[in-house]
């Protein structure tokens, strides 16, 4: 009997020691605070060097198809998805560089609440509290985004 225990046993654990590393590397792999925390300096500023680009390379994205003319002419909603886009970049990203939101993110991520929330809505709040929104509304904003974290 406790042979076939002890089996049991041994069995459950192998499985478990075999399904386990799955979950683990999904959760390295993952972009919050906790991954932040672990990358250096230099990291930090290339990721945000990448997140800037990418958002150019996004927002081209999201208009070269739509043109009617050579003239880029836009239809009137394409037209205001655009202007919401620069306005957005306007109001939030005018003179803010790749350090200081990596700083702000530091500063954002030494609360161990906020380690769950990923890097883009991390950087969305942080950009927020740089182009100096309320810290009363800072507070339900960061508390909204602690609540839907996945």
């Amino acid at each position: 009997m406790h042979h076939r225990f002890f089996a049991f046993a041994s069995a459950a654990l192998i499985v478990a020691a075999l399904i386990l590393p799955a979950p683990v590397r999904a959760e390295e792999n993952r972009r919050d605070g906790n991954w932040w925390r672990g990358q250096s300096a230099f990291a930090k500023a290339s990721y945000m060097v990448g997140f800037f680009d990418g958002m150019e390379l996004g927002k081209d994205f999201s208009y070269w198809g739509l043109a009617k003319t050579n003239d880029i002419q836009l239809d009137p909603m394409s037209s205001r998805v655009f202007d919401a886009y620069n306005n957005y970049r306007e109001k939030f990203m005018k003179h803010v560089t790749n350090v200081q939101i990596s700083d702000g993110l530091d500063t954002f991520y030494d609360d161990y609440r906020n380690r769950a929330i990923t890097l883009p809505d991390a950087v969305w709040l942080v950009l927020n509290t740089i182009a100096g929104k309320p810290d009363k509304d800072m507070e339900k904003m960061i508390e909204n985004f602690r609540k839907n974290q996945k």
